[in-house]
């Protein structure tokens, strides 16, 4: 993942590996903030081996499928 600092929000910047898009990623912010724990967590099964964050568009696009009934928590390994 990239990562130039966001200031004063913990947030970096990343790249997508699906799309290429650049998005703000909040994956190392302390205590964990990021918009991604608004979605529904992917199945272990689509997670990206290497932790690479998805950008919002395809991590809701990936997070669809799995929206019914799966708990809350983003795309993310904690």
């Amino acid at each position: 993942m990239t990562a130039s600092a966001m200031p004063g929000t913990g947030m970096k910047s990343a790249r997508c590996p699906r799309c290429g898009n650049s998005f703000d990623c909040g994956r190392n912010t302390e205590p964990f903030d990021c918009w991604c724990k608004s979605l529904p967590a992917l199945p272990a099964n689509a997670l990206d081996p290497r932790g690479r964050c998805l950008c919002p568009e395809c991590l809701a696009a990936a997070a669809a499928p799995a929206a019914g009934g799966a708990p809350t928590g983003g795309g993310l390994k904690r």
